[in-house]
């Protein structure tokens, strides 16, 4: 319900303390349903009125009563608001992988219904967004995992590093994390296909083949040449070469 306060009606300082009480009720039981938000904005509007009429009446204690009211609310909703968005915190430090990804939708689902059911209360519209956001991301997760044996290489890593580009400026860590390990994946297939046609190959040539900068390569390989059944046994920096294992997996 929305109340407003009729200034015109005010002969002297007993009627607008009156209706201000009034007033503070209202808003003392939107806080006692848990509605902090709207008991904040009402609280607001009532600090204006207060600040409007401060030369006519003296209503100093008033003041300070609403400002103190102004004060428990914003606490209130302070603390609601922690709680989510500790939640959203939490599930963006959960390691993803491809086969979590889904049990994790579904406590991220859980917790967008939770928000939704409380928008309004604590103001988490900037949740809600964030979670939306999360949520279009991971469909394009699915998407490039889906298509990740069916597309050729370069089709897949040209999907991966748009999403990478438009990803970066999120924070969503653990996100980032899966789509970088997708992708190390997918050169590691790939030089696993590379293995089977060669004994060794440069790394200019490999780069070329792959469409990534020597320099990026090399971090993968560092990174791929200690992982169990890699494809790569040894990397020789004076040549710059792959030595691939004889062993074909």
């Amino acid at each position: 319900m929305s109340v407003k306060i009729n200034f015109t009606n005010f002969k002297n300082k007993k009627d607008f303390v009156e209706e201000l009480n009034y007033y503070k009720s209202l808003i003392i039981k939107k806080v006692k349903r848990g509605d902090y938000n709207s008991a904040l904005e009402k609280v607001r509007s009532a600090l204006v009125i207060l600040e409007d009429h401060r030369e006519s009446y003296n209503i100093k204690k008033e003041i300070l009563e609403f400002q103190e009211l102004s004060n428990q609310v914003k606490k209130h909703l302070l603390n609601n608001r922690i709680i989510y968005e500790r939640r959203f915190n939490n599930l963006l430090k959960e390691k993803l992988n491809e086969s979590n990804l889904e049990n994790f939708s579904k406590l991220l689902a859980m917790l967008k219904n939770d928000v939704d059911q409380n928008l309004n209360k604590f103001n988490l519209r900037d949740i809600s967004a964030n979670i939306n956001k999360y949520f279009k991301f991971i469909k394009r997760m699915y998407e490039i995992l889906s298509c990740y044996k069916t597309l050729n290489y370069h089709d897949v890593s040209d999907k991966i590093f748009q999403f990478v580009k438009d990803i970066k400026s999120e924070n969503f860590p653990n996100l980032k994390m899966l789509i970088l390990l997708t992708y190390q994946n997918l050169i590691k297939d790939r030089l696993f296909e590379f293995s089977k046609d060669y004994d060794k190959i440069s790394i200019a040539i490999l780069s070329e083949k792959m469409a990534i900068s020597q320099n990026q390569l090399k971090n993968f390989i560092d990174l791929i040449r200690e992982q169990p059944r890699s494809p790569i046994h040894d990397f020789k920096p004076i040549t710059q070469e792959i030595v691939f294992k004889k062993s074909k997996f």
